[in-house]
């Protein structure tokens, strides 16, 4: 291989990386707890869970921004987020980068275009107890995965209870039953804040919406057999 064939290898590999990187940081980091010790106050649980309750979909706009711990911006990106219980999910990067990933509760796809390349991997339990876990129906598992304090009225923070989570803290708003943002803080100060807008409560998603098929000629990494 020729120094500028070898040197076009790396940086679609460091490009990959970085694009994957991110919104998989952010979807994918295991929060399961392994604590004797759960929940929070029982008024503040009981608050978070009649907001959550009712939700079984979720069709959003989103605006996501990640600053470093002196709140300079890294990275700013926007798309179309939706769930439908049980753990199904889109999250659609059309800019800058365009990127999918779809999850349809047993098998998860991220799909980069411009790569030209899919991932496939199981979405086994570790993946479910994620940020997403707040739409997803099972709030048993909320409280065990997190330490719940309300804030504000209509402001929740939940603290993973696993020590050595790469998330210090995760905050949820409301503007009065309807979810508007989610703000995640690293270990290292990092924050990523995630905005909605023209947000749906309980559309109607069709099952098709979660499953990926693959367009012909791109590179598959099947890691779900």
């Amino acid at each position: 291989m020729t120094s500028l064939a070898s040197g076009q290898v790396i940086k679609k590999m460091m490009r990959s990386l970085h694009k994957i990187a991110l919104p998989l940081f952010l979807l994918l980091t295991p929060f399961v707890s392994t604590a004797s010790w759960s929940g929070g106050a029982p008024e503040d649980i009981q608050q978070l869970r009649d907001l959550l309750q009712p939700i079984t979909s979720l069709s959003a706009r989103f605006e996501q921004k990640i600053s470093d711990a002196e709140g300079f911006e890294l990275q700013a990106s926007e798309g179309l987020f939706q769930v439908s219980q049980p753990n199904r999910l889109r999250w659609i990067v059309e800019a800058p980068m365009p990127q999918q990933i779809i999850a349809d509760g047993l098998t998860l796809w991220v799909y980069d275009p411009d790569l030209e390349q899919v991932i496939i991997q199981p979405f086994n339990q570790d993946m479910a107890a994620t940020p997403a876990i707040l739409f997803s129906g099972d709030l048993d598992r909320l409280d065990d995965a997190y330490f719940v304090t309300q804030l504000a009225e209509g402001r929740f923070e939940l603290k993973p209870e696993q020590g050595g989570s790469l998330f210090n803290s995760m905050t949820i708003a409301f503007d009065g039953s309807t979810p508007t943002s989610i703000r995640l803080t690293d270990t290292l100060g990092q924050t990523t804040t995630i905005r909605f807008s023209q947000l749906e409560l309980n559309p109607v998603l069709s099952g098709d919406l979660f499953v990926f098929q693959a367009p012909d000629g791109v590179d598959v990494i099947n890691n779900a057999n």
